[in-house]
C-alpha cells in the first residue's frame, strides 16, 4: 500500500529524467513492454537518479560493501508501451529515513508524452553477506538531505492501488 502518484505527478523540476528504447528482449509476443521490465525501467531511474546527483553506486557497491536490496516495489500499470517506443522514466524521492529509501516514478511515452505507469521501491541498506540493515552511507545522506529534506521521514498516506 503507498498513496498515490498520478493525482500527484512528479513535478517535472524536482524529477530526474532518463529515457530508454524499447527493444525486442523487452516486449511479450504481442510487442508490449513485459510487464517486469517496468521494474527495470525504476531501477534505471534510481541509478540515473544516484549517478545525477553525484553519488556513485558502484563505488558504494565496491568500496563501502554496502547494497541497497529493494524491500518493497509496486507498478501500477495505465497504457502499453511497445517495441521501438521510447521511455521517458521520472525519478523522485518519496521518502527517506537513515535506513531505508523509497522512490516515486512514472513511466511516459516519450512521442505522445502518455502517462504509461507509476509506481515507487523501496530500499534498505545492507552490508555485504548480511541481514541485519545499517545506516545508509553518510555521502547519500548528504545527497538525501540537500535534494529531498523535505521528504525525510517514512510514507504516512496510504492506500490500495487497486
Amino acid at each position: 500500500m503507498w498513496p498515490p502518484i498520478a493525482t500527484h505527478r512528479i513535478a517535472e523540476m524536482t524529477a530526474h529524467e532518463t529515457s530508454y528504447r524499447l527493444t525486442f528482449r523487452d516486449v511479450d509476443s504481442m510487442g508490449i513492454l513485459y510487464y517486469a521490465r517496468y521494474l527495470f525501467l525504476f531501477e534505471m531511474g534510481r541509478v540515473e537518479w544516484m549517478r545525477d546527483e553525484g553519488f556513485s553506486y558502484r563505488d558504494m557497491e565496491e568500496d563501502m560493501k554496502l547494497s541497497l536490496p529493494v524491500t518493497r516495489a509496486d507498478c501500477r500499470y495505465l497504457a502499453p508501451l511497445h517495441y521501438d517506443d521510447i521511455a521517458v522514466v521520472r525519478t523522485e524521492i518519496a521518502a527517506w529515513t537513515r535506513t531505508t529509501l523509497c522512490f516515486s516514478h512514472e513511466v511516459h511515452r516519450k512521442a505522445l508524452g502518455q502517462f504509461c505507469a507509476e509506481g515507487h521501491v523501496e530500499l534498505g541498506c545492507l552490508p555485504h553477506g548480511e541481514r541485519k540493515p545499517v545506516a545508509l552511507p553518510d555521502s547519500l545522506i548528504e545527497v538525501l538531505e540537500n535534494r529531498a529534506g523535505d521528504k525525510k521521514g517514512r510514507l504516512r498516506q496510504v492506500r490500495a492501488l487497486f
